[in-house]
């Protein structure tokens, strides 16, 4: 049972109201995680912002998604500071550029926001009501 109720851009206000109905012009529908996340434009503003800015990461999608399901598993792991740093070292091993490393913790950093989003509006898969 989702804690955060949905907004859309008839329900929604503001800036909130602005983007949903950007969102619904461009896609056609929005899922419950933004429409949730409208209760806050800055929280919604800053997701779509980093959402977007991620999307022109040097990362290749494969590794993109190996990092959001490992972080998506993982996420609340006390292990999470020495598993970044083990990390950030390998990828220099494999010859991965600073921006490149850098990248990797900004999808990790979108992956953190939207699962603690959808786990503290109650969010769970299949509940998308295509709002």
């Amino acid at each position: 049972m989702p804690r955060l109720s949905t907004l859309t851009p008839d329900t929604a206000v503001g800036a909130s109201r602005d983007l949903l109905a950007d969102l619904v012009s461009r896609h056609g529908q929005i899922g419950d995680m933004v429409s949730a996340m409208a209760h806050s434009p800055a929280v919604m503003g800053g997701y779509l912002q980093l959402s977007r800015a991620m999307g022109r990461a040097e990362l290749d999608r494969g590794i993109s998604e190996r990092i959001s399901i490992a972080v998506q598993v993982q996420q609340g792991c006390g292990l999470c500071l020495d598993t970044h740093a083990s990390a950030a070292r390998a990828l220099r091993a494999h010859g991965c550029s600073d921006r490149a490393i850098a990248d990797v913790v900004g999808v990790g950093a979108l992956n953190i926001l939207t699962g603690v989003f959808n786990l503290l509006a109650g969010l769970t898969a299949g509940s998308d009501t295509g709002a």
